[in-house]
């Protein structure tokens, strides 16, 4: 497989021709050999259009979310980062050509050794942190001040209000909602003075990173 044409193929058909304009951000994606993220087995998926999972329940959303979501962040100038649900690190390798401070939060096994492996090897440097993503959603050993932006890969079934009350001011957060309320959308918080500014970003082709609302068992 022709990894060099299929990264410029992503770039043109997925992401110029769908609003990522972000001339930096895409200078970096059209640079970095995104394939290299990959275990052997998935290589051929690393320019897909669609969501990749994994056996463990866990997935890799598509370039073309990954990227919305990145660029919703806004500038990224060595501002400290939150990323949740990192998965392979391919949003990660490109914030990281922006920022040296990332912190990365990850469940799955098979996805965080990935990870490692490609610290490792030089392709970014970030941190990943001793927390999965349900302790992350349920409040459990991290605070949330020290970070300017917080990126959560996958969708929510309710606005993060919880992220949102206990970040520091003028942080942003970006995340994907899916609710009655917001159909696959992108959205942006921006928390200004205590309160809390909402943005709609775009549509996102994604998958439940975490539930708030829990459906309780059928009982006979």
């Amino acid at each position: 497989m022709n990894f060099e044409q299929a990264r410029s193929n992503m770039v043109l058909n997925q992401l110029r021709a769908n609003r990522i304009r972000n001339s930096s951000l895409i200078e970096k994606i059209e640079l970095f050999p995104r394939e290299s993220l990959y275990p052997k087995e998935w290589k051929h998926m690393a320019y897909s259009d669609k969501i990749l999972f994994l056996d463990d329940g866990r997935f890799v959303l598509p370039p073309l979310t990954s990227f919305h979501l990145v660029q919703a962040l806004g500038e990224i100038n060595n501002d400290h980062i939150l990323e949740i649900g990192s998965g392979f690190g391919t949003s990660t390798s490109i914030m990281s050509e922006f920022s040296s401070n990332i912190d990365c939060v990850e469940t799955s096994n098979q996805m965080t050794q990935v990870f490692k492996d490609s610290m490792e090897e030089g392709l970014f440097n970030a941190s990943l942190l001793d927390l999965s993503i349900d302790e992350f959603f349920n409040n459990k050993k991290i605070k949330i001040q020290k970070y300017q932006k917080i990126i959560i890969n996958g969708s929510l079934d309710e606005e993060p209000i919880d992220i949102i009350k206990n970040a520091s001011d003028n942080a942003e957060i970006v995340c994907i909602i899916d609710n009655k309320n917001f159909k696959h959308k992108i959205v942006k918080y921006l928390k200004v003075e205590g309160n809390s500014n909402r943005f709609i970003i775009d549509e996102a082709s994604s998958s439940y990173i975490y539930k708030y609302v829990q459906s309780e068992p059928f009982v006979f």
